[in-house]
């Protein structure tokens, strides 16, 4: 989303959650936070620590670890992973020593056959939408928590396999004397799971809640996440009798009536986005008017677990459309298209010149019309006028700017960057 200030509001956002710390969530559940990225929960049984994901690296689990020991000399015997981001599995070596068993969800979705195909695309726009080759300056924040442990000089991803998969529905276990039941929960992955805490009303649910408005769509490409699914995952977050909910990122959810009504307006925000769109769809509207046409209800608007900071209402409007009608959005002018290069030079002509777009260029950035400014350098990009790059990178910062939704952000300066070394 597009503000004035989404700059500051990242900023502003930045302050929460960096600063390590650990709360006790009742007698043996403890809640880390501001470790890395995301959450850790770990959970004392009879004779060990249950450990509910690891952190993205092995430096920040392993100063995690050390002041779990300050609470309990009990070793880590078990982990259970919500699901299977790097961010939640990358330190868990730090526990090699002592871990006996692993577990962990199986994916309910079927991955496109040939998705390892394309892996260098895909690992090239994730690394453009989390900021990696960006200065912490630029990048502020991951959305969800603060920057990865790579980016800050810890050591990468070092995760530890499985050794038990957990089939669809749910599965009660007592782990080291402790009563748990593990329910598969796709959401925003395929392989996402909870674990509720029946004796201590302990809700841990991975990533299928946090405290902002969710990554229904990642800019960086991938499959589509069936938010139908996420939904039903969502009724049954709200169906436990939760004291206490502990997500994968961001701040936990305390009481009863705060659970209740956080995931009520949580799961019912989600609900309205889906049905607006799908019932702009069904009235035969293109994609960027379904875009217009759908919006928060104002009830929801400002509350700051929907705040567009991770994901935006927009990007999850298109992408449902593109899952349920495809790429072809009706209009029979766009079943073909002329070539890019002559399509940019008829319009250009039209114009009266390639000195004239470059005049409606400047003057779009003077009264801070930026996507305008943002057409045109494209128009002249594509007929390969080069000398238009300085302004397209100069717009694209300006942008980044406004954008309140760090992957929006970061893909903005990422590209900025890179063309920035061309000239």
């Amino acid at each position: 989303m597009l503000v004035e200030n989404g700059a500051d509001l990242l900023n502003d956002f930045a302050t929460i959650n960096t600063k390590p710390q650990m709360k006790k969530i009742g007698d043996d559940v403890y809640f880390f936070s501001g470790y890395g990225t995301s959450n850790v929960i770990a959970i004392e049984g009879q004779t060990s620590v249950i450990l509910i994901d690891t952190l993205e690296s092995p430096d920040a689990s392993a100063q995690l670890l050390a002041d779990l020991q300050k609470e309990t000399d009990k070793p880590v015997k078990t982990i259970i992973y919500t699901h299977g981001h790097p961010d939640h599995r990358g330190g868990a070596s730090t526990f090699k020593a002592t871990v006996e068993n692993i577990y962990a969800f199986n994916n309910q979705d079927k991955p496109l056959t040939a998705i390892n195909d394309i892996k260098h695309a895909l690992n090239d726009r994730g690394a453009h939408q989390m900021g990696y080759h960006l200065t912490n300056a630029e990048a502020i924040t991951m959305g969800i928590g603060k920057l990865e442990g790579h980016m800050v000089g810890m050591r990468g991803y070092e995760p530890l396999q499985p050794t038990e998969f957990i089939d669809n529905g749910v599965s009660a276990r007592t782990i080291d004397g402790v009563l748990m039941q593990l329910a598969t929960a796709p959401g925003e992955n395929g392989d996402m799971g909870y674990i509720w805490l029946p004796d201590q009303q302990v809700l841990c649910c991975g990533d299928n809640y946090y405290g902002c408005f969710p990554n229904l769509a990642p800019i960086r490409g991938g499959q589509y996440r069936d938010i139908g699914n996420w939904l039903k995952s969502l009724d049954l977050l709200v169906s436990y009798d939760a004291q206490y909910v502990l997500p994968g990122h961001l701040e936990p959810l305390i009481g009863y009536k705060e659970v209740k009504k956080t995931l009520s307006n949580y799961r019912d925000a989600l609900q309205s986005i889906f049905n607006q769109t799908l019932i702009a769809i069904n009235q035969g509207l293109p994609v960027q008017e379904v875009v217009e046409t759908v919006s928060l209800p104002e009830k929801f608007k400002n509350l700051p677990y929907l705040t567009e900071i991770y994901g935006t209402v927009e990007w999850s409007v298109r992408a449902i459309f593109a899952a349920y009608v495809g790429w072809f959005d009706g209009n029979p002018t766009n079943l073909h298209s002329l070539p890019t290069q002559e399509a940019a030079n008829k319009m250009i002509n039209l114009i009266g010149g390639a000195s004239k777009v470059e005049l409606a260029i400047q003057k779009a950035i003077t009264e801070k019309d930026y996507l305008w400014a943002l057409e045109l350098c494209d128009l002249l990009l594509s007929i390969g006028r080069i000398s238009t790059i300085g302004s397209k990178v100069q717009v694209l910062r300006l942008v980044a700017e406004q954008e309140t939704t760090a992957t929006g952000r970061h893909y903005y300066l990422s590209t900025a960057n890179e063309l920035e070394a061309e000239l």
